[in-house]
């Protein structure tokens, strides 16, 4: 979850978000759906199309012969069945593996900064923190600068640093558990790519495709 706080325009409400967007990072597109973000939901759909296509057709690479027309494909694809496949098998689930860590990567880039784009994007659209609502104006000054009329007042600085210093701990705990999740799934990911790569023993991709497709 991000932080949030609240702005209001002419009286309507409105959720704004700062800091690591750590729902951008594993649900990627959906976030700018749900916040009825229309722009950055077709810009994010196109990146995740991108960043997850590749990996999705390398997956199924081999086992849909039947439709490449392509017949310089085809027979590459062919001359693979003499070979083991647990060979092919280990070079296509690190392809894919690569392709997964790019695609973390750069979505790591994008959750890094949607938050402040998104409460940016409010905040030139007319929207404004709710009247003494401290802990929004902390929060926007500490992330988008956005004001600076209370660095001399010794109370709000006291009040600003406490409320900072809270949120640095929410955001700390936040950054250890997704990268205890993400380090969990790669493991789980190259543990079960090492046990089937064991399981397959000498059969070839011919006798696989035979048995299992």
């Amino acid at each position: 979850m991000a932080i949030e706080i609240n702005l209001e325009k002419n009286g309507h409400k409105k959720k704004a978000f700062l800091g690591f967007s750590y729902t951008t990072l594993f649900f990627n597109f959906l976030v700018p759906l749900f916040r009825g973000d229309g722009k950055r939901f077709v810009k994010f759909f196109f990146i995740w199309l991108v960043t997850i296509l590749p990996a999705t057709l390398i997956d199924n690479f081999p086992h849909q012969i039947n439709n490449w027309n392509n017949p310089i494909i085809k027979n590459f694809i062919i001359s693979l069945f003499d070979i083991k496949y647990k060979y092919i098998f280990l070079v296509q689930s690190l392809i894919v593996l690569v392709f997964y860590i790019i695609h973390i990567i750069i979505w790591f880039f994008i959750a890094k900064n949607y938050n402040k784009n998104y409460t940016k994007q409010l905040l030139n659209n007319g929207y404004i923190p709710i009247e003494n609502d401290d802990y929004t104006l902390v929060l926007l000054e500490k992330y988008l600068e956005y004001s600076e009329k209370n660095k001399k007042n010794r109370k709000k600085m006291e009040l600003y640093n406490n409320i900072i210093e809270t949120v640095n701990k929410e955001e700390r705990k936040k950054i250890y558990i997704s990268i205890t999740i993400i380090f969990i799934f790669n493991f789980c990911s190259i543990y079960e790519i090492y046990e089937t790569y064991n399981k397959l023993g000498d059969i070839t991709h011919f006798e696989y495709t035979q048995k299992y497709i």
